[in-house]
C-alpha cells in the first residue's frame, strides 16, 4: 500500500473493505455448521426491535451463512419459522400459510419477548399477545429485543439440540 492508501481520506474505506476487523468471528463461542438451516422471518407488527435486530444478521457484520444459516424469502424452501413481534389479530392468517407452505420437518422459533407471551404487547383487540396463546412455545430466543449475537447464538444451541 502508499501512504496515500494507509491514512487520509481511503483510510476509512479500507477499513470498511476489510471486515475482518469488525466482524464477529466464530472463536468469540461460535460454531460453524457442516449443514445449512434455511429461516424464514416473519414480522407480526410490534415495535419491529426483534425484526430490525434478525435483518441485522444478513449483513455482512456477522455474516449468517458462514455459521450454517440463510435466510430465505419463500417458505417452502424453509426449515425454521422465526416470528418476531407479538401476535397481532390480522397475522394470524398469515402465520397459519407460512407454517402450511413450509416442508415437514419443520420448526417455530419465537424471536423476542413479544414473539413468546406478547411482552408489553399483551392481549388486546389488535394482538393475541404472543405465540403462546396460539400454540406451546418449545424454541424461543429472549430478549427485548435480543441482540444479533444473542440471536445467532440462541440459533446455534438450538441447531446443537
Amino acid at each position: 500500500m502508499t501512504a496515500f492508501q494507509t491514512m487520509g481520506p481511503l483510510s476509512v474505506l479500507h477499513a470498511f473493505l476489510n471486515v475482518s476487523r469488525w466482524r464477529v468471528s466464530a472463536d468469540k463461542g461460535m460454531s460453524v455448521r457442516p449443514d445449512t438451516i434455511n429461516l424464514y422471518v416473519l414480522e407480526t407488527g410490534g415495535c419491529e426491535g426483534c425484526a430490525m435486530e434478525v435483518e441485522s444478521l444478513c449483513g455482512s457484520a456477522f455474516a449468517l451463512e458462514q455459521y450454517g444459516f440463510a435466510r430465505v424469502t419463500d417458505p417452502a424452501d424453509a426449515d425454521w419459522l422465526l416470528v418476531a413481534g407479538p401476535m397481532g389479530r390480522a397475522c394470524v392468517q398469515m402465520l397459519e400459510r407460512v407454517w402450511n407452505a413450509m416442508p415437514a420437518g419443520k420448526s417455530l422459533v419465537a424471536v423476542g419477548a413479544c414473539a413468546v407471551d406478547g411482552g408489553m404487547f399483551g392481549p388486546n383487540y389488535a394482538t393475541l399477545g404472543g405465540l403462546k396463546a396460539l400454540t406451546p412455545v418449545r424454541r424461543a430466543i429472549p430478549g427485548c429485543p435480543p441482540s444479533p449475537q444473542d440471536i445467532l447464538l440462541g440459533l446455534q444451541r438450538l441447531a446443537e439440540g
